[in-house]
């Protein structure tokens, strides 16, 4: 498993992978989420993690849709042929 994570990292946006993998302190956007919250550093961390699953649901969605679309439109295509 390591090996396929070293391959990945290597080969497709380091920076990106290295910014995902930034321990809480270091990064910034969930430095400003903690910044803005109340409350426990383990109720902090939570609300850090909802954030995020917010916003990766938020881009699946969209993917989908625009999946969807683009299939929609090769359907269309190929019985107006």
């Amino acid at each position: 498993m390591a090996g396929w994570w070293s391959n990945f990292k290597a080969g497709f946006g380091t920076k990106a992978v290295e910014a995902m993998e930034r321990p809480l302190e270091e990064n910034p956007v969930d430095r400003v989420i903690v910044e803005k919250l109340p409350g426990a550093e383990h109720e902090q961390v939570n609300k850090v993690y909802e954030a995020r699953w917010v916003w990766y649901h938020t881009i699946l969605a969209l993917e989908l849709f625009f999946t969807n679309v683009f299939l929609f439109i090769l359907i269309i295509i190929t019985l107006v042929k």
